[in-house]
Order: structure tokens, then sequence, then C-alpha cells
């Protein structure tokens, strides 16, 4: 289950990915190849027909961090700092050479948002990973490495063969040492 449909039904999602297969402009993306990088202006939503991304975000060490993986039928985009018109906050970046369709959030909104009154309705999308990251730092002010690990690992049963190590320890923070000895540990009591 995606990190998305966690938050909202399956149904929910129809409309738009029906929207971004029919409409959209499929893009073959190469490993390692940016979908929009930190600081740039995007005004895209992406479905993933096959791949795989990360989201990250270099910290002041230097450092990358990994916040999140999308996988096929999942959307990436960079659309909360689109809608309020700023920078991209965060990196989405190919894992394996990918296939997705692009579509542009300026059309998306002449799709789903109503006005009503002086108000714009914006559909659950917007909410829901909004929800979705709210729930991931949630998940690292509460959650052990070891939930974080599980819920990974249940989400994306072959996971080890689609991202290095090193890029699952940063996602669920710990050293890819330490992730090692989750792996082994967890492979001994099966």
């Amino acid at each position: 289950m995606s990190d998305l449909e966690i938050y909202a039904r399956k149904s929910d999602w129809d409309e738009l990915k029906q929207l971004v297969l029919r409409h959209g402009e499929r893009v073959c993306v190469r490993k390692n190849d940016y979908f929009v990088q930190c600081g740039d202006a995007s005004d895209r939503i992406a479905y993933i027909k096959r791949g795989a991304f990360k989201y990250t975000r270099t910290r002041t060490d230097g450092k990358e961090r990994i916040l999140s993986f999308m996988f096929e039928g999942e959307f990436i985009a960079n659309y909360i700092p689109s809608r309020n018109e700023s920078m991209a906050l965060m990196n989405v970046q190919a894992l394996e050479d990918s296939v997705i369709y692009v579509f542009p959030v300026s059309r998306y909104r002449q799709f789903f948002e109503k006005k009503i009154g002086r108000s714009v309705y914006v559909p659950q999308f917007t909410e829901v990973i909004a929800f979705g990251f709210l729930q991931k730092m949630l998940s690292w002010a509460c959650d052990t490495p070891e939930e974080r690990y599980f819920s990974l690992k249940e989400r994306v049963p072959d996971i080890f063969n689609r991202v290095n190590l090193k890029d699952i320890a940063s996602y669920i923070g710990v050293t890819p040492e330490t992730l090692s000895r989750m792996r082994t540990s967890y492979l001994n009591k099966i």
C-alpha cells in the first residue's frame, strides 16, 4: 500500500490518475535524474507508471536525508510549495530508470478546484499529501527505527532489491551498519 493510500481511499485517486494518464506527457527518467530539485520552481505532478523515486533534502552538515520513497502507481509532486508559489523544498530523484506521466499543476487546478463564493475548494489530494508528511514527522518523533523498518518492508516487500542499503538506512534514521544488523536479526527470527 502506498503512503498516499494509507490516508485516502484508492478511489479518491482514480480520477486524478485517469486525468494524468489521459492528458499527461509520457516521460522516461533515467536513474539518478531529478524530477525536481530543491530551490527550483516546479509546477508539475507525475504518476509513476514504472520505477521508483526518493524525496531528499540535504542537511546543514551536507549529508543527504531520505524523506520518502515512491513507487509504481503512486504520484510524485512538489505540490504544496508550487501551490504557494515558493520554490521546491525537496529533491525528487529517480532511483531506477522510470516511466512517468507528467501533468502541470496549473491544469490540475483547472480540472479540480471549484470556486465557492470567495473560497476555493481544493480536493482531498492536497490534504492527503500534507497529512502524509505530518504522519512521517510523527513517525520520526514517536516510532523506533525498527518500527519504521517493518512499516517500510510491509509497504514494499522487495525494497532491498530496489533501493540501496544506505538510502533505506537514511529513511529509517540509522546507519547502514545498524540496518544490516537489524536485517540479520530479523532474518534469523524467521
